[in-house]
């Protein structure tokens, strides 16, 4: 993975609140946990729909929407490695984030009931988080990938298949016209995803107090107990370090980094640019605000 070489020291500090109305692109239709998300961020938003991940990028890459929604971590499921990447290349700035509680629930067609179900489909991650409540149907229910949960209900409606049950939202119930066949099927009933909204302007909010970060490190002793002392030594409370396998590397890592702070303060601003300055790969994400149903009330 190449990173960025992105800096974080001249951002644009934005004094109005963030908007409730823009164009906003999202992964997948409408019912999808992305758009629920978006629908939640921007309440009088215009939503957009594409494919895949990296089309939502470019979209807001290229000025096509003003915002874009990305999930990027599932606290049961883990994060979206893919994601990851795309925002590891510095195209985009994460402007603000949104924890949304995952309802899911087994939906098909009117008629159907659960021991009638021959084939589930849903997103790989969807899959993964039901997995107990897929193992009590049976080894003989066939699991089918779909690019995300409301495309799977979707693809369920208009099936002729009445043995076909999608994982999905309860909104995708409504939306396509489907029975819910079972609530509450996730194998934790504490089950978040973290969503990310991207923007191509490197703006930093009112109440902004999450920052994220992407690096590389040399294979030296002691570098990410540096990395760490560093956030320490601040006063900045470390909130998420992950590593992954650098693909096509061989044992060589990447590391996820999320801390408490603010880089209008200059004692983080300076543990950043000692970060920075430590590893062989750096990507500045974004300073933003986390939001949840709980803290927007």
């Amino acid at each position: 993975m190449s990173l960025s070489d992105k800096t974080f020291s001249e951002p644009e500090f934005v004094e109005t609140p963030f908007p409730s109305r823009a164009m906003v692109a999202c992964q997948g239709i409408r019912g999808a946990y992305s758009q629920i998300t978006a629908q939640r961020l921007f309440p009088e938003g215009t939503f957009i729909y594409f494919k895949n991940f990296g089309a939502v990028v470019r979209a807001v890459r290229e000025e096509m929407c003003e915002y874009g929604v990305l999930p990027i971590e599932n606290n049961t499921y883990g994060s979206v490695k893919d994601v990851y990447r795309l925002l590891s290349r510095g195209e985009v700035n994460v402007v603000r984030g949104y924890r949304l509680k995952i309802d899911h629930v087994l939906l098909a067609r009117e008629g159907t009931s659960l021991k009638d179900v021959k084939k589930v489909m849903s997103h790989e991650q969807a899959l993964g988080q039901c997995d107990e409540f897929l193992k009590s149907l049976g080894d003989k229910v066939e699991l089918v990938p779909a690019l995300n949960t409301a495309v799977a209900a979707r693809s369920v409606a208009a099936s002729p298949d009445p043995y076909c049950a999608a994982i999905s939202s309860p909104e995708c119930a409504a939306l396509y016209g489907l029975a819910i066949l079972k609530k509450k099927i996730a194998d934790n009933d504490h089950n978040y995803t973290r969503f990310l909204c991207i923007g191509k302007k490197k703006a930093v909010y009112p109440g902004a107090n999450r920052i994220s970060i992407i690096l590389t490190l040399p294979h030296k002793p002691g570098t990410l107990s540096r990395i760490l002392n560093e956030i320490a030594g601040a006063g900045l409370n470390l909130l998420k370090l992950e590593s992954a396998p650098i693909p096509g590397k061989d044992f060589e890592f990447i590391f996820y980094i999320d801390i408490e702070g603010s880089i209008e303060d200059p004692a983080t601003v300076a543990a950043l640019k000692n970060i920075r300055e430590e590893s062989t790969g750096f990507a500045f994400l974004g300073n933003y605000e986390e939001l949840s149903a709980e803290n927007m009330v």
